[in-house]
């Protein structure tokens, strides 16, 4: 019954998927997570977890049937009906302990949910950096073709050498590799986009501009809230939940299930009704090593609990510090190392053409601005990719999915 229910379950999810239509050549970030949060395969299988546990909910609701027996002898026939009856509050604990594991399922599910998201936005992030990156190689490749027409001019002016022809021209091939390599970048950066959101045949370009959103936070005034909401805490504690609700259960289980009975015997003295009730005596047995094995687990499940929230402070700490020491290194650097990269880039044209440069400080200049650009993009993605650890250290990424 639980296969079909997962099976039933998943199609219903595919089919939902593919009636969502074609995907879009270009994807925001808000986009992204959105189709992240309908399509992603890892949330569609951990929703069936959910499934699952409300099936069992369901299970502990139920009471057990009755039985019936029918005996017929020479003279003789008696019917009797017999039913269990959890006197001592075995059914309400096992309800109790399948609710909580309908909430811890659910936790679950958010947990997964957050870490999705945080791939999700990570490899966007990746891939807006990679196409600014393969940008870059592009202007670089004009910035070239720009200094080869100088070159060439100079050439057939009799003021240069073909030697420096030759050099742009070797140069230009080295570019043509380096641009290259970043759209290929592009196109792995975009495959695993698609991937996290269950198409892989799709290639989406990243809209939007790299800039940072998230303003300077410190740890005292995230951890308040982020220990209410972070995915991770309440998941661990949602599962130290249900290993306190299954100890008691165990110890509800130690007490015995009286079964009545009620039946009609019919002899040759007449017809009689026979009333009983049968209990077992806990005289041996009484769940001493279930109850001991619960209480081992509601120990390990709270001592979990306890490192979790620990993990979760110190990631947070983590987060917020290197968001911030990663932010003030970009900034310094967009300030001081990129400020110049016009002027440069024109100096080094300027002083070609009037004969006081060599082709190697022009090929150099082209060379330089395409590296400060490359290293800025490089600090660029950690910063980005810094404030995604942040948002979800803090439990703000993935706090929209209802409870």
């Amino acid at each position: 019954m639980r296969k079909l229910l997962c099976l039933a379950l998943l199609a219903l999810g595919l089919a939902q998927a593919r009636a969502e239509g074609p995907l879009p050549p270009e994807v925001t970030l808000p986009q992204l997570l959105e189709l992240v949060k309908r399509q992603s395969p890892a949330l569609q299988a951990e929703r069936i977890r959910v499934a699952l546990a409300e099936a069992d909910l369901l299970t502990a609701q139920t009471f057990s049937n009755p039985s019936l027996a029918y005996t017929h002898k020479r003279g003789e026939r008696e019917a009797t009906l017999s039913q269990e009856v959890p006197l001592f509050g075995q059914r309400g604990a096992r309800i109790e302990t399948a609710r909580s594991g309908v909430e811890a399922a659910r936790a679950q599910l958010r947990l997964t949910y957050a870490q999705a998201l945080q791939e999700a936005a990570r490899d966007f992030m990746s891939l807006l950096v990679a196409q600014e990156r393969e940008k870059s190689w592009l202007e670089a490749k004009e910035d070239l073709e720009n200094a080869l027409r100088v070159v060439q001019g100079q050439v057939e002016a009799g003021a240069r050498s073909r030697y420096d022809l030759t050099r742009l021209e070797i140069e230009r091939a080295s570019l043509d590799a380096q641009l290259a390599r970043a759209q290929a970048e592009t196109v792995q950066a975009s495959a695993r986009v698609a991937a996290s959101v269950g198409a892989p045949a799709w290639r989406p370009r990243a809209a939007g501009a790299i800039v940072t959103n998230w303003n300077a936070a410190s740890f005292e005034s995230l951890w308040p809230q982020a220990q209410h909401r972070l995915p991770s805490v309440r998941a661990a504690l949602a599962q130290q939940d249900v290993a306190e609700k299954q100890l008691e259960a165990e110890r509800r289980n130690a007490y015995p299930t009286p079964t009545f009975t009620v039946g009609q015997l019919r002899n040759g003295d007449g017809r009689s009704i026979e009333y009983g009730v049968a209990v077992s005596i806990p005289l041996f047995d009484r769940n001493q090593g279930q109850i001991a094995r619960a209480a081992a687990e509601a120990d390990g499940m709270r001592l979990r609990s306890r490192a979790v929230v620990l993990a979760a402070e110190g990631e947070l700490r983590r987060a917020a510090e290197q968001l911030d020491r990663r932010k003030r290194l970009a900034d310094r650097f967009e300030q001081d190392g990129l400020a110049m990269i016009p002027r440069l880039r024109q100096m080094a044209q300027d002083a070609y053409t009037l004969g006081r440069g060599s082709i190697l400080d022009l090929v150099d200049a082209v060379q330089v601005v395409a590296e400060k650009k490359n290293t800025y993009l490089d600090l660029a993605e950690a910063v980005l990719h810094a404030e995604v650890d942040l948002r979800v250290a803090s439990g703000e990424l993935g706090a929209d999915l209802p409870d």
